[in-house]
């Protein structure tokens, strides 16, 4: 028997033996009268669940553990150093006294924990979606898939930033407070605060990048996170072993007239060789000499700094490329 629960009629039919009976009940349509979002709407609903998923709400405790502990890393040493200048300078002594890093060489250690954090959570925000073939679910319309990885990538930029300034603004604190005249200090150091914003822009950008591309490439996240180490350490070996073989003994010979004998074992060249263009291929480095040049300490540069730009620019517009290349072609 059919039975019409809108009409309240009943229409019954000739039945064989052993046939199931089953109903129907005509519940109605109902319009939707919720408000309405168009694209932005839906790329802000991305964005959101991308941070959810960074911090790991929703998930398991071994997704909650692990940007807490990256972030410890990250800030552990900047408090450090907060509580160590408070402890001297409570006691009458000199901060000065004690050889504190400063932010160039802080964002060298940062460099580290912020790769390990990229290469770690990074995939989480693309390749389970694509593993699990749910992408189609995210860009029904108005959102593209172009919308859905720029969201994703927005949204571990935000932690990858905040990653790299906040423990700088922690160790400029440290370093105004613990001054004689913190209002001084400030004047004296007005040209670090671009320098700080600026590097940590292009380092949560860099780590960003490169870590969103390696996930746009695989299904797996264990392969995403090999991949961002693995083209860390290859380009590394390339340009180290590229510099080696292009400086001649010639090279070493005069580096060490120059130098001295403590630096008589490194590969260096004269300024503008070859050597000195495949290093830039070693990325840490390329980064903390660029870094080293935002902060005025423009004397480290055997070649124009804007090499290191020009290459850093690269990696990052690269990555952007396959980013955009992969998930465009799912739209195909």
């Amino acid at each position: 028997m059919i039975r019409d629960q809108g009409s309240g009629s009943a229409a019954s039919g000739p039945a064989g033996a052993g046939q199931p009976e089953g109903e129907v009940f005509d519940l109605g349509y109902r319009h939707y009268d919720g408000p309405r979002g168009g694209r932005g709407t839906a790329f802000v609903a991305v964005y959101a669940d991308g941070l959810r998923m960074v911090t790991g709400l929703g998930r398991g405790t071994a997704a909650k553990i692990m940007p807490l502990i990256f972030a410890l890393l990250a800030m552990g040493p900047a408090l450090f150093i907060v509580f160590l200048a408070g402890v001297i300078t409570s006691f009458g002594g000199d901060p000065d006294d004690i050889e504190l890093p400063q932010h160039h060489e802080y964002y060298v250690f940062t460099f580290v924990v912020m790769l390990l954090f990229a290469a770690t959570v990074a995939p989480g925000l693309l390749s389970p979606d694509r593993r699990n073939s749910v992408i189609a679910l995210y860009t029904v319309r108005p959102l593209t898939s172009i919308d859905y990885a720029l969201a994703r990538w927005l949204a571990f930029f935000t932690f990858a930033l905040a990653f790299a300034l906040i423990p700088q603004a922690l160790l400029y604190a440290s370093f105004m407070l613990s001054d004689d005249s913190p209002g001084g200090y400030v004047k004296d150091n007005l040209r670090d605060l671009p320098a700080i914003i600026g590097v940590g822009l292009i380092l949560a950008a860099f780590m960003t990048a490169v870590a969103m591309a390696a996930a746009a490439l695989t299904t797996r996240r264990a392969f995403a996170t090999a991949g961002v180490i693995a083209f860390i350490f290859i380009t590394a070996a390339v340009g180290g072993f590229g510099q080696d073989i292009l400086t001649s003994e010639e090279d070493r010979i005069e580096y060490r007239r120059i130098h001295g004998p403590r630096q008589g074992d490194e590969t260096q060249a004269p300024d503008g060789d070859a050597a000195h263009f495949i290093h830039l291929l070693i990325l840490p480095e390329t980064l903390g000499r660029f870094s080293e040049w935002l902060f005025d300490r423009r004397d480290t540069f055997p070649i124009s700094p804007w090499y290191n730009a020009a290459t850093i620019a690269a990696v990052i517009g690269g990555s952007f490329g396959v980013l955009g290349f992969r998930y465009r072609r799912m739209e195909a």
